[in-house]
């Protein structure tokens, strides 16, 4: 589909004469697409088979519960605000209601992309019953202005992004990360907890699959540790596939 395109015609300049409007030139101002391509993989799956586990792109599971079992371990949940960016159909906070209850956060917001999986996420979330949950639509690569309104509108303390940096490269992940993480360290308070699929992998086991991008974690830890003294990386529980840092806000950072 061919980004759509708005035609201008100014007026004519005071006393040109009948012919003047009809020799101005006719300008064509093309906007500019926003780039999703980080969300197709996503988009596409849903279309084939409609939103649900399959359409978030997870490797299994089980490895998707190892996961969430870590991001627990570290986040320190509970009695906090949580926004999960990028929640798909809203497995997480399921998890943490049946697995996890002493987990569970004072409140938990969840960002998605995918129009289709929002709105089953809060299909889902209405369907278990689970409280103080909320699941917004929202596109937290190209929406500048999010990590600002979560913590300054929604109270957000702790910032989520499980499997859904999978689409982007390394680099671009980490402006991503560092646009929530300066958001946290500007309120003076806060977690920033993310993973990401490992370069420093069994690639016999796990041989990387596109559109899935693996980053290095010697990099994104360097990455976060310029940034705050408080960081954690675990590297071992999907046998190095997996990668989950978080950073907390010490009273020292500066932005």
């Amino acid at each position: 589909k061919p980004p759509p395109t708005r035609l201008l015609r100014p007026t004519s300049p005071a006393g040109a004469g009948e012919d003047a409007e009809d020799s101005v030139l006719l300008r064509f101002i093309v906007k500019k697409k926003p780039d999703r391509s980080y969300l197709q993989p996503y988009e596409d799956a849903t279309r084939r088979g409609g939103a649900g586990f399959e359409s978030q792109l997870w490797m299994s599971k089980e490895a998707q519960s190892t996961r969430f079992g870590v991001l627990c371990d570290l986040g320190r949940f509970s009695d906090r605000v949580v926004a999960d960016l990028g929640c798909g159909v809203g497995d997480f906070p399921v998890y943490m209601q049946e697995h996890r209850p002493e987990s569970f956060p004072k409140s938990y917001i969840g960002i998605e992309g995918v129009h289709a999986m929002a709105e089953h996420a809060r299909e889902r979330i209405e369907l278990e019953g689970i409280g103080r949950t909320l699941i917004e639509v929202g596109d937290f690569v190209a929406d500048e202005s999010l990590p600002d309104l979560l913590v300054n509108d929604a109270g957000a303390e702790v910032f989520v992004f499980s499997g859904s940096l999978n689409t982007l490269v390394q680099d671009r992940a980490q402006v991503v990360l560092a646009r929530f993480w300066d958001a946290l360290a500007r309120s003076g308070r806060g977690t920033l907890i993310f993973n990401f699929l490992s370069l420093r992998h069994n690639k016999e086991r796990t041989p990387a699959n596109p559109p899935a991008v693996r980053f290095d974690p010697v990099v994104m830890l360097q990455w976060a540790i310029e940034r705050t003294p408080l960081v954690q990386l675990r590297h071992e529980y999907l046998g190095g596939h997996d990668a989950t840092i978080v950073m907390d806000v010490a009273a020292t950072t500066e932005v």
